[in-house]
This record gives structure tokens, C-alpha cells and sequence, in this order.
């Protein structure tokens, strides 16, 4: 497994997300507001986009493979076969561009949870982790074991990454806005069996425990 975007992702939030959080906790909270909203979008959407590398870079592992060219793939004809080789000079690098191409209009146009969960089941050593209460909403850690108490926010990686990436829709698709999309709201219940809070409010801890939590993760993988 290629998972070498990742050290990029790390010194993403070192180099700018952390410093940004820093720079903006010895603002008056009035002149806050924007800034933390602007850097926990940005950071859910770097963290987004990594999945999508990562599941273009592995592109020819067996499940990826599948879900590229689906079971009842066509036969390639003998024009497919010579146009693939003349595209990029030699057919290892035309056949990953054209596996590539296909998962973006597949498994890359899923919403992020099902991409990322699609990108975990690659990793023998993560195993079932996705799917059993792991996050700590205090912090965004992932813990061998968490006792879910009080079910306001989903506690699987699978259900948190779910959730921050919902704020985040929030933010940029409804202008700036603290409130859920109820779209959102109704596939977060069904899927995760949480009831969302209409309305959220993003601060530096926000961004803190999100970028915890997608370490966490970058370490599980790694």
C-alpha cells in the first residue's frame, strides 16, 4: 500500500492548521468567528482530498480493482486495447490512469464516509475499527475501547469523520451557517443512529480535536 500522501497531510496541519489555531486564540472572540469556521473547512477538505489520493495511488488493489470496472465489466475492444497504449507511451501508466478515471466516477463520488470507508477496508492491519465505538468526542482520539454514554455525536471513525465533514457542509454550502443541512441530519440518524442538534458552533477546539482525530487515523494506516 502507497500511503506516502500521508507524511503530507501530517505537515499540513503542523505547518499550517496548528499555527493558524494559535495565531487565532489571541484574537478578541468577536474577530474569531470567521477564521475558525474558514481553517475547519479548509481541514476537513485537505483531510478529504487525502482519501481521494490515496485511493487513486492504490488503485490497483484487488477491491478497488472491482469497484473500478464493477462485475459485469465489458470487453475491451481491440480499439480500447490500442488507444489505451498509445495514451500515455506504455500500458502500466494508461492502465492506472483509466482504472483512475473510473473511480472517480465511482467510489470517488460517494459521499465522504463511504469513501473512507472504502479506503480502510484496504488495511488488514485496521480491521473492524470503522465500525465499533472508537472516538472520544472530548478530544477526537481514537481509543482501543469507548463506552458510548450519551450518543450526541457518532463514535465509530467511520460515523465521526461522517459527522465533522457534515460541519463542514454547514460552513461552505449554507454561507457561512452553523446549522445542519437536513439531509445531512437524516443520513447521519440513519447511518449512524445519532439525532443531530440543529444547530453547532465551531471554535479552535473544534479544529483541535478534528486534527487529533485525523492523526489518529493516518496513524492507524500508516
Amino acid at each position: 500500500m502507497d500511503v506516502s500522501r500521508i507524511s503530507e497531510f501530517k505537515l499540513f496541519i503542523a505547518q499550517q492548521v496548528t499555527p493558524a489555531l494559535n495565531d487565532i486564540e489571541n484574537l478578541e472572540e468577536k474577530n474569531r468567528k470567521h477564521l475558525q469556521k474558514l481553517v475547519f473547512s479548509n481541514l476537513v477538505d485537505r483531510f478529504d482530498h487525502l482519501v481521494d489520493k490515496l485511493i487513486l495511488d492504490n488503485c490497483r488493489e484487488d477491491v478497488l480493482v472491482k469497484k473500478a470496472v464493477g462485475d459485469k465489466a465489458s470487453p475491451m475492444s481491440e480499439l480500447d486495447f490500442i488507444q489505451l497504449l498509445i495514451e500515455a507511451g506504455d500500458f502500466q501508466g494508461a492502465l492506472d490512469r483509466r482504472l483512475q478515471d473510473k473511480l472517480r466516477t465511482s467510489t470517488l463520488s460517494q459521499n465522504h464516509a463511504r469513501k473512507l470507508n472504502t479506503l480502510l477496508g484496504l488495511f488488514d492491519n485496521v480491521g473492524d475499527v470503522w465500525n465499533k465505538p472508537r472516538v472520544t468526542p472530548v478530544t477526537g482520539k481514537i481509543l482501543e475501547s469507548f463506552k458510548v454514554q450519551k450518543q450526541q455525536i457518532p463514535a465509530t471513525v467511520c460515523g465521526y469523520a461522517d459527522w465533522l465533514y457534515s460541519r463542514r457542509n454547514a460552513i461552505v454550502h449554507g454561507a457561512g451557517t452553523q446549522s445542519y443541512s437536513q439531509r445531512d441530519i437524516d443520513r447521519i440518524k440513519k447511518a449512524h443512529r445519532v439525532n443531530l442538534r440543529k444547530t453547532f458552533r465551531v471554535t479552535v477546539a473544534s479544529s483541535r480535536n478534528a486534527s487529533t482525530f485525523y492523526l489518529s487515523l493516518c496513524a492507524l494506516i500508516e
